[in-house]
């Protein structure tokens, strides 16, 4: 009789386990759904719903039972899912860096970007531009200057860097860096 009950028992947890999981899947799936409806969510939330999400699935599939433990995996999974999702200043300096350098007339110009949420902005200047034989070129240097506060408010610091350089246009519009030397 003892062994019907445990049975039973491990069959009902195993139940709620999977409706546990079911439920914050489909949680994650209906807010990734529903970003479209605010444009106050952006990517971290996401992510760090999604994190969250699935670092409580996964502590409960492996068996923890612990309230303190699950609370833990949760909050690891949410700043793990974050960080996956985060779109930096970087990505913005890199993006305008490109757009400048397919847009900026032969010769030297310059461009630059700011982004008013996070105070963060860039320079980047073409100084030269130049045919390596059938390769388009331009020598370039930007300057970066960014806070980066993610993940906590007040970690972090003022990232300024200024960075030399010379970039090529494959023939397929792909630009890479060209080596030194």
């Amino acid at each position: 009789m003892m062994a019907v009950l445990n049975s039973v028992k491990v069959k009902e947890l195993s139940v709620i386990k999977r409706n546990t999981i079911q439920s914050l899947v489909f949680l994650g799936l209906s807010l990734v759904f529903l970003t479209n409806c605010s444009s106050t969510i952006n990517r971290s939330h996401i992510g760090a719903v999604s994190g969250g999400a699935t670092g409580v699935a996964g502590c409960i599939a492996a068996g923890n039972a612990d309230p303190y433990i699950t609370g833990a995996c949760a909050v690891i999974g949410a700043f793990a899912g974050a960080e996956l999702m985060y779109k930096s200043d970087y990505d913005v300096h890199n993006a305008v860096f490109v757009d400048h350098l397919n847009t900026s007339p032969n010769g030297s110009s310059y461009t630059n970007w700011y982004n008013s949420k996070t105070g963060n902005s860039g320079i980047i200047k073409v100084t030269r531009s130049y045919l390596d034989g059938p390769i388009k070129c331009k020598d370039y240097d930007a300057t970066v200057d960014i806070t980066n506060s993610w993940p906590l408010i007040g970690i972090g610091g003022v990232n300024r860097e200024v960075i030399f350089g010379t970039a090529c246009q494959l023939p397929d519009g792909q630009w890479i860096e060209k080596p030194n030397g």
